[in-house]
């Protein structure tokens, strides 16, 4: 009896000494790790409402892009295509660095609507399942 209970106050005690966990804040859009270099969306936030035209900056690998840009679609919450746009490379992009690009959408809503950005990768290697970074937004309608 008195090993179990000097026993669960040494469980204790560590337990209370021990580090808290600390919250971690949701990066912007990325593609995961272990697929490859980072794609960063810095602008617009996940979430955010937006007008038209959007813009969507951030920062690509080289080997996202074929002849300077790469795939930006606006999908409204069914899937459906609301608008395409080339996401463009804004320096060179002949490198595995990270490289700015920048995509303008144009599109007309009469409400608000659920929308998500698609920005896909150009000429993946394996040709078949290129990668992708999502955004979630809110398209809203002209002022």
């Amino acid at each position: 009896m008195l090993r179990t209970t000097l026993a669960a106050v040494c469980l204790g005690t560590l337990l209370a000494c021990s580090p808290a966990q600390a919250p971690t804040e949701t990066p912007p859009a990325t593609t995961d790790i272990a697929s490859g270099p980072m794609v960063l969306v810095t602008t617009p936030a996940s979430g955010a409402r937006v007008g038209s035209p959007l813009v969507v900056e951030g920062t690509a690998p080289g080997d996202w892009y074929f002849e300077a840009q790469f795939v930006g679609q606006l999908r409204g919450a069914d899937g459906t295509l609301l608008a395409e746009a080339p996401a463009r490379a804004q320096e060179d992009w002949m490198t595995e660095a990270p490289v700015p690009y920048r995509a303008e959408f144009t599109f007309s809503v009469t409400a608000e609507t659920p929308a998500t950005i698609v920005l896909q990768e150009d000429m993946p290697a394996d040709n078949t399942n290129p990668r992708e970074v999502t955004i979630p937004v809110v398209l809203v309608p002209a002022g």
